[in-house]
C-alpha cells in the first residue's frame, strides 16, 4: 500500500487556516549566525535574568549545570523561537527516534553516530524491521525476504508541553467539531474530558481485550458508520460523519493496562489503511514495558537467575527484577510499522523523567509538522525553555549507555529496599496482594506487564456506587465509569443498527457511567501501602456484597481469581 501523498483531506478547518509564525521564523532564521546584529525581536537581555547558573544533581551523583558555557543559563531563560523546539534537544530526539523506531528524520546521523553515539557495550537498540518485515529474532520467523522492505515515510518532531498538549495539538489539527473520533470503550479520562468532549467530537467506541483495541470490532464499527454516513443518517448532534482519526494507547493502556502485540498493531494498521484513517499513537507508558513471558529478555533473565541459584532453590527463585530489556527491548511501535504515514506518535518525559517537566514530543509525517508546530507556538510559544535546556544537558551527560542504565532501573528496581522498588517490582507485589485480598471475592484482573495500572473487575454492578464505602474505609480508587466512552451524550451508536447519540449522561461532561471496573495504580506508593489498600478495598467490597445479599440482591461471588473481562 502506497504512502499518503497529500494530507489535505485530514486537516481541520483550523489547520488549513494556519500560516507560519512569521516573526518567530525570522528571529529563528538568524539565531546563532555569526556577526548578525538582530534588532527584530523583543528579547530581554541576559542582564535582565535573575539566574546566572542552574545546577542539578541526579540520584546517582551526576551533575548537570546550566551556566555561561554555551550560554545555557541564558538560553534556559529566553524565548525559544524554533517552532519545533530547542534545537539541540530536537537533534537528540531525532537521533533517538531513528534508533528506536527506524523512521527517517531530517539531519539523521549516518552510521548510528550522533548526539547519543553508544559507547562500546552500551546496548544500543537495534533498528526495527520495516513494515512488511519480521523483526530479527522473532520466534517462528521465516527466511529473510527476497527484497528489502519499502522504506518508511519520513517524519519529523515537534516538542510540546507533555502528552496532553501533544494530543490537543493533534486533535485541533486533524478534527473539526462534530467529527467522529474512534476511541477505546475505556480511554484516558483527561483527554476525554479536556480535549475530545470540549472539541464537540462524536465518539465511536471500539471493544478491547488484553491487547487493547480489537481490529475486528473496529472494522465492523467503521463499516456501520460508513453506511450510516452514506445514507445521510443523522442524530441529535447532526449528520453522521465517517471518522478520519483514531486514538489508541498501545502500551500499558490507561486505564486497562493492556499491551498491544506486534501482530495486533499490524492488523490495526491494515484496518486504518482500508478505511483511510490516521492514528494518534499515545504511548506515554511505552518506556515502562516489562519483559513479557517467553520474550528473549525474559529468557535471558531466567537463565541468569537460575545460574546464580543453588540446586535446591533454582526452581523457586524469582526473576531478578533488575534484569530488564532497557532501550533495546522496547516493543515495536505503530510508528515503526507504518509504511503509509498514518501514525502520529505522542511521547512524553512525564513517565520517563517526571510529570513536572511538562515536556513531550510529537512524531508526525513531514507535511503535518508545520501545522502542529504552528498550533504549539500559538498555544504556548513552545515548551518551557528551562526544561528543554536542562533535559537536553541531562541526556547528553548520560549518553546512550547511561540513559539505558537509567531506564532499566526505572522499569525494575533501583535497590535500597521495598520503598525503592520500581515498576516491575511494584506490579508483581500488587498482583500478589490482589491474589490474597481480592481473589477470594471473585474479582478479575490481569497481571500488569507494563505501565502503572491494574484494571480490576469487582463482583458488583457499579464501582462508582461504592465510593462512600471506600471513603469510609480510607482507600481511593478510580471507578471505571470515569473512563467510559459508551453511554455518553457524545457517543455514536451504530453497532445495533441505530445511528446518532447514545443515552445522554446526567449533567455536562462524561457523567456517571455505571461500570464494574476500577483502575488501581500501584506506581506511587510502596508495596506495603498498596497491599494495605487492597485489604481495605476488599473489606469495603465484602460489606457491599453482604448488604446486597441482605436486601435480596446479588449474593457473594464465587471465590478464586478469573481473567479480566474484555
Amino acid at each position: 500500500m502506497a504512502p499518503i501523498e497529500c494530507y489535505e483531506r485530514f486537516l481541520s478547518g483550523e489547520a488549513r487556516r494556519f500560516t507560519h509564525a512569521s516573526l518567530a521564523a525570522l528571529i529563528n532564521r538568524f539565531s546563532g549566525v555569526d556577526d548578525v546584529i538582530s534588532l527584530a525581536g523583543g528579547l530581554p537581555p541576559a542582564a535582565a535574568f535573575p539566574l546566572e547558573r542552574i545546577d542539578a544533581t541526579t540520584r546517582t551523583g551526576l551533575t548537570v549545570s546550566l551556566g555561561e558555557e554555551g550560554q545555557l543559563a541564558y538560553l534556559a531563560q529566553q524565548y525559544n523561537f524554533n517552532p519545533q523546539g530547542h534545537t539541540p534537544l530536537l537533534a537528540s530526539l531525532r537521533d533517538l527516534t531513528q534508533r528506536l523506531h527506524g523512521v527517517p528524520v531530517p539531519a539523521a546521523p549516518a552510521g548510528g553516530e550522533g548526539p547519543w553515539a553508544a559507547k562500546q557495550g552500551g546496548g544500543a537498540a537495534q533498528a526495527p524491521a520495516g513494515p512488511g518485515e519480521e523483526a530479527a529474532g522473532d520466534a517462528g520467523a521465516g527466511p529473510a525476504p527476497a527484497a528489502p522492505p519499502a522504506p518508511l515515510p519520513p517524519r519529523d518532531l515537534v516538542l510540546c508541553s507533555g502528552a496532553i498538549h501533544g494530543i490537543f495539538a493533534a486533535i485541533a489539527c486533524l478534527t473539526d467539531p462534530g467529527d467522529t473520533l474512534v476511541v477505546d470503550e475505556y480511554t484516558y479520562t483527561h483527554a476525554l474530558e479536556c480535549v475530545f468532549l470540549p472539541r464537540d467530537l462524536r465518539l465511536l467506541p471500539v471493544r478491547g481485550d488484553e491487547q487493547g483495541m480489537d481490529p475486528a470490532d473496529l472494522e465492523a464499527q467503521l463499516r456501520a458508520v460508513a453506511a450510516a454516513a452514506a445514507s445521510g443518517g443523522a442524530g441529535g448532534a447532526g449528520a453522521v460523519r465517517a471518522p478520519r482519526l483514531a486514538y489508541v494507547i498501545p502500551t500499558g493502556h490507561n486505564p486497562t493496562g493492556a499491551i498491544m502485540g506486534e501482530g495486533r498493531k499490524r492488523e490495526l494498521l491494515q484496518v486504518a489503511s482500508r478505511h483511510d484513517l490516521m492514528i494518534i499513537e499515545d504511548d506515554a507508558y511505552w518506556w515502562l514495558t516489562y519483559p513479557q513471558p517467553g520474550s528473549q529478555a525474559q529468557a535471558q533473565a531466567e537463565a541468569q537467575a537460575q545460574a546464580q541459584a543453588g540446586p535446591a532453590d533454582a526452581a523457586e527463585r524469582p526473576q531478578d527484577p533488575s534484569l530488564q530489556a532497557g532501550l533495546g527491548g522496547l516493543p515495536r511501535s505503530l510508528l515503526s510499522l507504518d509504511g503509509e504515514g498514518r501514525v502520529l506518535r505522542v511521547d512524553t518525559f512525564s513517565k520517563l523523567l517526571g510529570p513536572g517537566y511538562r515536556l513531550g514530543w510529537l512524531t508526525a509525517p513531514l507535511p503535518l509538522v508545520p501545522k502542529l508546530a504552528n498550533w504549539v507556538m500559538g498555544s504556548t510559544v513552545g515548551p518551557c525553555s528551562v526544561t528543554q535546556v536542562l533535559v537536553h544537558q541531562l541526556l547528553q551527560r548520560w549518553g546512550w549507555e547511561g540513559f539505558d542504565t537509567y531506564l532499566r532501573g526505572l522499569q525494575a528496581s533501583r535497590g535500597g529496599g521495598a520503598d525503592a522498588a520500581l515498576y516491575a517490582s511494584r506490579a508483581a507485589a500488587a498482583h500478589a496482594a490482589a491474589l490474597e485480598h481480592l481473589g477470594p471475592l471473585g474479582a478479575e484482573w490481569r497481571q500488569a506487564h507494563g505501565g502503572m495500572f491494574m484494571w480490576i473487575r469487582l463482583p458488583v454492578p457499579d464501582v462508582g456506587a461504592l465510593l462512600d464505602s471506600l471513603v469510609a474505609a480510607r482507600v481511593v480508587v478510580a471507578p471505571g465509569g470515569m473512563f467510559a466512552t459508551r453511554g455518553l451524550q457524545a457517543t455514536l451508536v451504530v453497532d445495533d443498527g441505530r445511528q446518532g447519540p447514545g443515552t445522554p449522561a446526567e449533567g455536562p461532561g462524561p457523567g456517571p457511567v455505571a461500570s464494574p471496573f476500577l483502575r488501581l495504580s500501584f506506581a506511587g506508593l510502596p508495596p506495603a501501602a498498596v497491599a494495605e489498600g487492597m485489604r481495605r478495598l476488599a473489606g469495603a467490597t465484602r460489606e457491599a456484597l453482604a448488604g446486597a445479599a441482605g436486601e435480596g440482591g446479588a449474593g457473594g461471588a464465587a471465590g478464586g481469581q478469573g481473567h479480566a473481562a474484555e
